[in-house]
């Protein structure tokens, strides 16, 4: 009997090896992981009559006479008894084989498991070079995914700007109107800002802004058409921000169009951004977007990010409509719960809340920490 050990990246590479040096007739003995590599224990028998005649042919010596019957005997029991234990080895060894899937397809659950979906998930695998362990593989779809989601940083830069945030209900727009304003007026002061409310439907969303802007210092308009917006914005062109907070309805809503279509109609250049909660379904995400058209807006806001158990829908939706990301919403605290959209931020966050939400993988974990060092 032929005993070899063989190495590869993986089962079906190490099978590769055993089948063209020992035949088709290899028994695998063990299958384990070692260094990062799958370690195959395999063995083959020899054909020892041929092996002796060979010998003998090239030898003077004379052959060997017959064994003892007693000893063939034996002989023959061991070889019976080697041949069960080698069978069953091998049935063992292909089961185990069977059971582990192979790194590619170790992968692709896990990344449904961050909540992309099949098409991103096998897109990122189809960019994958080929080798590695799977720590290096997962660390490397990490770092294509991060690519993948594209972010601004020039939404409140100096200058006159008019922002616009739109979206369905309860995502969160006000919250998010009184964080970027108190940013702004703590780096260029309350005459700088202003605030206007679209909101005629909403019950008590004009005295929420109007208690921020006494709280910063900041006038608050009200507009109910595309003719007093249009007015109002003529009003305060001398500031360097105004922010616009539009109703929230539910995205099948027309009116939730309409006031989008005003935003257009005014003869001013306003910046409107998506305001999209982590914690929405994906598929209402999206027909959010459907309404307002892709190629229509500046840019998202992702909020509610300190409220989800996933956050791979949400980042899903943005990088198949190709939209990019301005801030980011981790808590309801006024100023401080909003931070300016980084890539490996968010991959970091879908990697944490997997990790809760399903068994610890060392190799999910040492790709979200290496992320930390990755600039998109």
């Amino acid at each position: 009997m032929k005993i070899k050990r063989f190495a590869d990246i993986d089962s079906r590479r190490a099978m590769s090896k055993v089948r063209a040096e020992l035949g088709a007739d290899a028994v695998i003995l063990s299958n384990k992981k070692v260094n990062g590599q799958v370690e195959l224990v395999a063995a083959v028998d020899i054909d020892e009559s041929a092996l002796n005649n060979k010998l003998a042919s090239q030898s003077p010596i004379t052959p060997p006479e017959p064994e003892n019957p007693a000893l063939a005997e034996l002989h023959n029991e061991l070889s019976k008894l080697r041949g069960l234990l080698e069978g069953e080895l091998s049935q063992l060894s292909w089961r185990d084989m069977a059971r582990q899937p192979a790194p590619r397809s170790t992968l692709y659950n896990r990344l449904g498991k961050l909540g992309l979906s099949r098409s991103l998930s096998g897109s990122l695998i189809d960019k994958l070079p080929p080798g590695g362990s799977l720590g290096q593989q997962w660390k490397r779809a990490m770092e294509l995914l991060a690519a993948q989601i594209a972010v601004r940083d020039d939404v409140l830069k100096e200058g006159n700007n008019i922002i616009a945030l739109v979206g369905s209900t309860g995502v969160g727009k006000t919250t998010t109107i009184a964080k970027l304003a108190a940013r702004y007026v703590l780096r260029y002061g309350g005459r700088q800002v202003a605030v206007v409310s679209t909101d005629r439907y909403r019950i008590g969303g004009k005295e929420q802004l109007e208690t921020l802007a006494k709280y910063l210092g900041v006038p608050v308009k009200v507009a109910t058409d595309g003719a007093q917006l249009n007015t109002v914005l003529d009003k305060l062109s001398s500031r360097k921000l105004v922010l616009i907070d539009t109703a929230g309805m539910s995205q099948r809503d027309t009116r939730l169009y309409e006031q989008f279509a005003t935003l257009r109609s005014v003869g001013h250049d306003v910046a409107i951004h998506a305001v999209l909660g982590a914690t929405t379904q994906p598929a209402m995400l999206n027909e959010v977007i459907k309404v307002f058209g892709k190629d229509k807006l500046t840019s998202a806001i992702i909020t509610k990010l300190d409220e989800a158990a996933s956050i791979g829908g949400v980042l899903d939706v943005i990088i198949r409509n190709r939209l990019s990301l301005s801030y980011l919403g981790t808590g309801q605290r006024v100023p401080e719960d909003i931070i300016p959209a980084r890539a490996d931020y968010l991959v970091d966050k879908a990697v944490e809340l997997s990790s809760i939400h399903n068994p610890v993988v060392p190799e999910m974990r040492a790709g979200a920490q290496a992320m930390q060092s990755i600039a998109v």
